[in-house]
């Protein structure tokens, strides 16, 4: 019981001093909206102006080369149901360079167990699974001759069950993306990669002998603490209406003890992904619809998947 306090007080400060930093940016925020309100508009008009609802839904449906009812997922290295990505935020825009939000994730399986071909257990730990909350701040772009960086930085808050099960303290996450510079408006290209740290109460946690198995021994788990993921992305907008786009990923992660030293791990499969993107001008709460497919860099039909997407904002 005297753990479980410690934990909970523990969560209970970072939340704080989370609280204390998010109050302090809209502080900051009521401050700059007062600066730039435009005559004739109250500040909560301003802030209504300011103020955007996004959300984003990927469907990953079937394989090239695999059974009805099951796709390929990255996550889990293996086969699992069909299953839908969701990721909603809302964001406050002080101006062309600076911005703040808070983001929620979650992610939602149809349709049966699949038994995962690669460790020989079955497959659905996607079920309505929300991930840890953010809170995320846009920070002003950096133009070159060459090219332009943009960064955002957030903080993770442990809310999933996976996190607290784990003792998870709380995140950081670094994402950032440099977009080249191209003689024609209809290219985009460049790279992008993300830092993310995750701390917990123990980087190396021990688990009890299974009750259920006999001769089973206690054992020690090595938490994932460091993601470290990147590669080139290019896009084309044909028209007002069309337009492609494609990347590739690579990621490395450390655990445990290898927190902090220079050793990597590979982490998940290398992927590549290609789609297409409709957008309609009608109507405005719609960003783009579209249909992608994407699979492993070593290339098998039964890791080519299929999908659909859209992204509407308010």
């Amino acid at each position: 019981m005297k753990l479980k306090k410690i934990n909970v007080s523990s969560q209970l400060l970072i939340l704080l001093l989370a609280g204390l930093v998010m109050g302090l940016m809209l502080q900051m925020a009521q401050a700059q909206v007062l600066q730039t309100q435009a005559p004739g508009q109250t500040l909560g008009e301003t802030l209504m102006k300011n103020t955007s609802l996004g959300y984003y839904h990927q469907f990953l449906g079937p394989t090239v080369g695999g059974p009805n009812g099951e796709t390929y997922n990255v996550f889990v290295e293996g086969q699992s149901p069909y299953q839908s990505f969701h990721a909603a935020n809302i964001k406050y825009t002080f101006n062309s360079d600076w911005a703040m939000g808070v983001s929620l994730a979650a992610t939602t399986a149809y349709g049966d167990s699949v038994t995962n071909k690669k460790t020989g257990y079955e497959t659905n730990n996607l079920r309505d699974e929300f991930y840890n909350a953010r809170a995320f701040v846009s920070l002003p772009s950096y133009t070159t001759s060459v090219g332009t960086l943009f960064t955002t930085i957030s903080y993770e808050a442990p809310t999933s069950v996976v996190s607290q099960r784990d003792n998870m303290q709380y995140g950081g996450v670094l994402a950032q993306s440099f977009a080249i510079k191209l003689p024609s408006m209809k290219w985009t290209a460049g790279f992008s990669w993300q830092y993310y740290r995750m701390v917990y109460k123990d980087n190396v946690q021990s688990r009890p002998a299974n009750y259920y198995f006999p001769g089973s021994v206690p054992e020690k788990i090595a938490r994932q603490t460091t993601i470290v993921s990147g590669g080139p992305y290019m896009t084309y907008r044909h028209n007002d209406k069309w337009g492609m786009n494609s990347a590739m990923i690579f990621d490395w992660d450390q655990r445990g003890n290898q927190t902090g030293t220079a050793s990597f791990n590979n982490n998940l499969p290398d992927r590549a992904r290609l789609g297409i993107s409709y957008f309609p001008s009608k109507i405005k709460q719609i960003a783009n619809v579209g249909i992608f497919t994407q699979g492993l860099v070593k290339y098998t039909a039964a890791t080519h998947a299929v999908g659909a997407e859209f992204a509407l904002r308010f």
